[in-house]
């Protein structure tokens, strides 16, 4: 299995829609609760987003994982769906990591390609 665990930090919209499809393709779910820091929570970020539209705090994130030599990934759901899924299945692959940390915006879950998206990376794990 590609993702042996993710982890999110809320239970709101977007982490709502990771749940259902996490439990879908049996990958456990781990909630953040603030007991250390997020980088030692998880070993990688994935921010998924519409056409770079980033919030600050998920910018804030991002940069925090950077800084402490953390992966990360950005998966933009209006790029081309099959180019997305295999360069996130090919990160995946390359990537060593037991817990990813997944982040993205409510609107999000308002977006076809992004359910298109879940639905395809969870066929080819």
């Amino acid at each position: 299995m590609l993702i042996k665990e993710i982890v999110l930090r809320r239970e709101d919209a977007f982490d709502k829609v990771i749940v259902d499809w996490a439990n879908k393709n049996g990958i456990a779910i781990k909630q953040y609760d603030g007991s250390e820091s997020l980088y030692d929570f998880a070993d990688a970020v994935i921010l998924f987003h519409e056409d770079y539209s980033i919030s600050k705090e998920n910018e804030g994130i991002i940069d925090l994982f950077n800084t402490n030599v953390k992966y990360t990934r950005q998966v933009d759901i209006n790029g081309t769906l099959i180019a997305s899924v295999s360069s996130f299945i090919f990160w995946l692959e390359n990537h060593n990591t037991k817990n990813l940390l997944f982040i993205g915006e409510d609107s999000l879950t308002k977006n076809e390609k992004f359910i298109n998206f879940l639905e395809q990376v969870g066929n080819r794990l």
